[in-house]
């Protein structure tokens, strides 16, 4: 009997870059660029679709952090190739 593993969502940290991921999922991250910390949601495009979706900039690590957990808690979740 295969056994359900849930892997619990975790941040990768550094001084510039944090990711937030689940062991198979990049779901957002957060860099430091000119003192200021930028947050992404890894789980949508942009507007362009080009890229990831910016959830705005941040003069702390911490709020940024806290955009990209509550973005992955409130946006509906699709994965590509889901029907």
């Amino acid at each position: 009997m295969d056994q359900l593993e849930v892997t619990a969502l975790a941040w990768r940290i550094s001084g510039h870059i944090c990711a937030l991921s689940d062991g198979e999922r990049h779901v957002g991250h957060v860099v430091r660029i000119g003192g200021r910390w930028h947050a992404y949601d890894a789980m949508h495009s942009n507007e362009a679709g080009d890229g990831f979706q910016c959830l705005g900039t941040f003069s702390a690590v911490d709020p940024a952090k806290d955009a990209v957990e509550q973005s992955y808690r409130v946006l509906p979740h699709q994965f590509a190739g889901a029907a």
